[in-house]
């Protein structure tokens, strides 16, 4: 009658294995966290590509924002039409929320906050203080408690309510546009070392020509990367 063989491990064998993957693991896993893409970084950069691809569609377009004497790009605010609406014009409330509501139509928002005709879209106006609202740092009472819209990434936009007629020969002429990346989560702040390390919040400047840049030392880091690592 013949035998047949069992294979099988050692104790000692399966403990030698189980070791060699517990150090494959030790010096793998650093390795993989560090190349894993930071979200916050992806959807700020992503956020500030399309704030860069719709300010210059809309700055070199003449039907939006005519060549007219000496006034400068965005600082335009007379009447425009698009898709059947018209935006900016004579009044105050239009031409400041001009540039919020070209923006908004030509983004893909969530919902209808940017209504037609030329009724402003509700948070294209001023920011406005409420309760449970988050304040924006560096805009000493400025309380936004909703954005001008949210773009179908779950990206919140507090867009500028502005006519954009700063000095530019002053220096100070920029306006900004704050990005939440995730919207209503938390924690809802701007970089601050000790107390908001890994932000959700970040600025972007517009000039009236069209010019964009950042001025936060996350923002400024996120973009001087070339990829998605950390």
């Amino acid at each position: 009658m013949l035998l047949k063989c069992k294979n099988a491990f050692t104790l000692a064998e399966l403990l030698i294995t189980l070791t060699v993957c517990a150090s494959l693991a030790a010096l793998l896993l650093p390795a993989i966290a560090y190349i894993r893409p930071d979200k916050n970084k992806v959807l700020f950069k992503k956020a500030y590509y399309v704030a860069e691809r719709m300010v210059y569609e809309l700055v070199n377009d003449e039907d939006f924002y005519p060549t007219e004497g000496e006034t400068v790009g965005l600082a335009n605010t007379v009447r425009a039409s698009y898709l059947g609406y018209t935006y900016g014009g004579d009044t105050e409330a239009k031409q400041k929320s001009k540039f919020c509501e070209l923006f908004g139509r030509k983004v893909n928002i969530i919902g209808t906050t940017i209504p037609g005709k030329s009724t402003p879209p509700p948070y294209c106006e001023a920011a406005r203080s409420k309760p449970n609202a988050f304040a924006i740092a560096g805009t000493p009472g400025a309380v936004y408690n909703a954005p001008s819209f949210v773009t179908t990434d779950g990206i919140a936009w507090y867009m500028p309510y502005s006519k954009f007629d700063k000095d530019m020969s002053a220096g100070n002429s920029a306006e900004a546009i704050y990005v939440d990346i995730n919207n209503e989560a938390a924690p809802n702040c701007m970089y601050k070392k000790g107390t908001c390390d890994k932000p959700d919040i970040y600025r972007i400047y517009v000039e009236p020509d069209g010019k964009m840049y950042v001025n936060g030392e996350k923002e400024k880091a996120y973009l001087r990367s070339n990829n998605t690592a950390r």
